[in-house]
């Protein structure tokens, strides 16, 4: 390939309907979201097929991630995570609204797909709160609860008796590896940032019916075949306690699938070497310069960024900068 990937591809995002979204993606950051619909997901960084994100400005607008991949491939991701997880785009960044509680759910991890032949892979995720109305989440089991005493509490209807709950608020880091056993509760907004699948195995979902108007599925003994029963998982916690947390920000996950970082500072360099990486938006507004490039982001917008750039981004206006980044963790 002989032209050269753009260093910035800023992107429209796809909005996909659930029947625990709201209306928040509009009122806390601009997004123009489809009228009278509970949007609950807006997948800011997708390739994940039928929720593609768009390029929304340059010489590639309009074109889909899953084609900037095919056409670009390591130019665009980098070789090392191209020798690793082949001609794909192996993460996807979310900005989640839950205006209901989400089902008590948990994901398996790449293993359990592969053996079970499932079309996707495993689902490693973490959380950033960006919002929250005295909200909570659902993270992890209660002391003592083994296979048996969590199953018998599922059949019984006394699911929430066995799993714990934590208040959050905005700043705190939710780090979900397969296993855990967790919910996005009613009244938080969250930046989320995973491995690009959609497999989930629902526990519990209130008796709720879904947008068709039919109880939503479950699958109880694939995620008791999943469960994490053994290692307790630290629990939710503000990006300022984490390690090396500084004003300016800190590393909110260094994990196997993905690197990510929260940054807040009105002028810093974004250097992508081995790795393409996703930039969100929390709060203010940016310029971001490459080379040849320069495009503005507002609060809740996503750009991706080629592998092997150097990034300038700098605050516009007087509304502090923030901003998170994801990319591949080197190995």
């Amino acid at each position: 390939m002989s032209e050269k990937v753009p260093d910035i591809l800023p992107l429209s995002p796809y909005f996909r309907e659930m029947v625990w979204g709201g209306r928040r993606l509009d009122t806390l950051f601009g997004k123009a979201l489809p009228e009278e619909v509970p949007i609950g997901e807006s997948f800011e960084l997708s390739a994940y097929e039928g929720r593609e994100s768009r390029v929304c400005s340059g010489p590639l607008e309009g074109l889909g991630l899953s084609d900037l991949v095919r056409r670009y491939g390591a130019q665009l991701l980098g070789s090392a995570v191209v020798e690793r997880y082949g001609q794909c785009m192996p993460l996807l960044v979310k900005l989640l609204d839950a205006r209901q509680d989400l089902s008590i759910q948990v994901h398996p991890d790449d293993a359990y797909a592969r053996a079970n032949n499932l079309q996707d892979n495993g689902k490693m995720e973490a959380w950033l709160v960006l919002h929250s109305d005295g909200g909570r989440v659902a993270f992890g089991l209660a002391d003592g609860v083994d296979q048996q005493t969590f199953s018998e509490a599922v059949s019984a209807g006394r699911v929430e008796e066995v799993i714990r709950f934590f208040p959050v608020q905005r700043g705190d880091l939710v780090f979900s590896p397969p296993g855990t056993v967790h919910a996005l509760c009613a009244g938080v907004v969250i930046y989320e940032v995973q491995q690009s699948s959609d497999l989930t195995f629902r526990i519990y979902d209130y008796d709720r019916p879904g947008l068709d108007g039919k109880p939503r599925e479950l699958h109880l003994q694939q995620a008791l075949d999943v469960i994490n029963f053994t290692e307790p998982l630290p629990p939710p916690q503000p990006w300022s306690t984490l390690p090396g947390a500084s004003e300016e920000g800190c590393v909110l996950v260094d994990c196997e699938h993905f690197y990510t970082r929260y940054v807040r500072s009105p002028m810093t360099y974004c250097e992508t070497v081995d790795s393409f990486a996703a930039l969100t938006l929390v709060n203010g507004q940016a310029l971001l310069r490459g080379e040849g490039d320069a495009f503005t982001l507002a609060a809740g917008s996503t750009a991706l960024l080629a592998a092997g750039r150097t990034i300038a981004v700098e605050q516009v206006g007087d509304v502090p900068l923030e901003y998170v980044v994801s990319s591949v963790t080197p190995q």
